[in-house]
């Protein structure tokens, strides 16, 4: 704690320096946050210990924000993440390290964000360089908001339309050889036709060389024919609409993939896959309504062993997401889904879901969402894979249950909560190996599908 210490003390001495010597405009903020969690049967077996949890963590982030006239801006958010009690006194700043290593001494202190905004003198262009939080359109296929990329944002905005284009070096295993680095590039455009709705859409490219270390996961679906996308070159073209329609308000985003995996093995299979997610609110104080109706394509042909010729194409939709809950609290974000792997959106998923919130106080907003969740093609799934190409009996993954305590104390101090009750289905019976509760995939145990539980509470105070 002592070296986090000094380097808030120098980031403090640095911002005073700018005020002084640059006539900058300085604010700082940041939070503190508080979390406790109890999660039970992570791999459906309620005589398991190893899918069993409880721990209370703290992260800590201190952003510094400075804006030089109307043109020039910038951000360092300096953080250390969600780190075990207990362990937070431990020795830290050797790197930044991953919030869901299974080592609760592991380091989690780094940099979130560190840009440079910027409008070019003369002309209509502004540039954002630097470790930048990032989303493609509603954040379907690409979705990096908790560690953020190394990218360039190079944007133009004429009248009521932006046209921007992205790079973001997603990885380098090796800096002196290209062919291991890992790359994106996404031109896209937002047209906005009134003040209520919006269109948009985007290309991107993925290229990961011949020697690039990309396994499933961190970066993507997983697809249990290729454990790693080595030499691969992914095309995603996605359409998207955010506005309201009388009182529906409606967020919508349909993707389709091309490309190929350059890899003999498997004779180069092509990406085909695509996926629609349509969500839906409406606002009737003090209750509110919600639907979720999404689809996201699996491998449809049964699957081959690694290295055997023909090897089938990859139907199964791939996206980039990073490990925050993006629609279920335990499917999806907390164990293993239809595509074999947590964090991965709706890849070989097809899901339905109905919710209600209702304001029960001034400082109080209760929600509760039902999810009806099916695998889209469940004799690919890496479940199925698990019995050796036997085929899953049913296509069923689940129903869950979520509930979500939203409890505002103060203006700027917040204690909300999640409760999660998820029954797998019997395509979930395969079993899974995991190394740990905290790192992996968490699958059956012995074919087992309990039902599992979790509890989630986040005390934030934000400045």
């Amino acid at each position: 704690m002592k070296k986090v210490l000094v380097a808030l003390v120098v980031l403090t001495m640095v911002c005073l320096g700018s005020m002084a010597f640059a006539a900058a405009d300085v604010s700082v903020g940041g939070s503190v946050q508080i979390r406790s969690r109890d999660f039970d049967n992570l791999r459906f077996s309620n005589t398991d210990p190893s899918g069993s949890y409880a721990d209370t963590q703290e992260r800590v982030e201190l952003d510094v924000n400075v804006k030089a006239g109307d043109d020039v801006k910038g951000k360092i958010a300096l953080w250390n993440d969600f780190n075990d009690w207990g362990t937070i006194e431990q020795q830290q700043g050797n790197g930044f390290g991953n919030s869901l290593s299974s080592s609760p001494a592991a380091d989690h202190f780094g940099f979130r964000e560190a840009w440079v905004n910027f409008n070019v003198p003369g002309i209509p262009v502004n540039v954002t360089a630097g470790h930048q939080l990032l989303a493609l359109n509603q954040g379907w296929f690409l979705r990096n908001k908790h560690f953020g990329d190394d990218a360039w944002v190079i944007a133009n905005v004429t009248g009521p339309n932006t046209a921007a284009f992205v790079n973001i070096v997603a990885q380098k295993n090796n800096a002196a050889e290209a062919d291991s680095a890992v790359d994106a590039y996404a031109l896209l455009d937002v047209f906005k036709i009134d003040d209520g709705n919006m269109v948009m859409v985007d290309l991107s490219y993925v290229k990961a060389g011949l020697s690039s270390v990309v396994p499933y996961p961190p970066l993507g679906s997983a697809v249990a024919e290729f454990p790693n996308i080595a030499g691969s070159n992914l095309y995603n073209l996605g359409l998207g609409y955010t506005g309201k329609i009388g009182p529906l308000g409606l967020k919508i985003e349909a993707d389709a993939q091309a490309g190929k995996l350059e890899n003999p093995a498997t004779s180069e299979p092509k990406f085909e896959g695509n996926q629609i997610v349509i969500q839906g609110t409406v606002a009737l104080d003090p209750v509110g309504l919600e639907f979720t109706l999404a689809r996201g394509s699996g491998t449809k042909q049964q699957s081959t062993l690694v290295g055997a010729p023909g090897g089938p194409n990859v139907g199964q939709y791939i996206n980039f997401l990073d490990v925050d809950p993006h629609y279920t609290f335990l499917y999806e974000y907390k164990t293993i889904t239809a595509a074999g792997a947590r964090n991965t959106g709706f890849a070989n998923t097809t899901a339905a879901s109905v919710g209600a919130n209702v304001n029960v106080s001034k400082s109080v907003n209760v929600a509760v969402d039902v999810w009806y969740l099916l695998a889209t093609e469940k004799d690919s799934t890496p479940l199925a894979n698990a019995t050796n190409d036997t085929g899953s009996p049913s296509n069923y993954v689940g129903t869950e249950v979520d509930a979500t305590i939203m409890w505002k104390l103060y203006d700027n101090l917040t204690w909300n909560w999640n409760l999660g009750w998820f029954k797998p289905g019997t395509c979930m019976s395969a079993p899974r190996v995991a190394d740990s509760t905290s790192t992996a995939v968490a699958g059956s145990v012995e074919g087992m599908t309990h039902y599992i539980t979790g509890i989630q509470g986040i005390l934030s105070l934000n400045f």
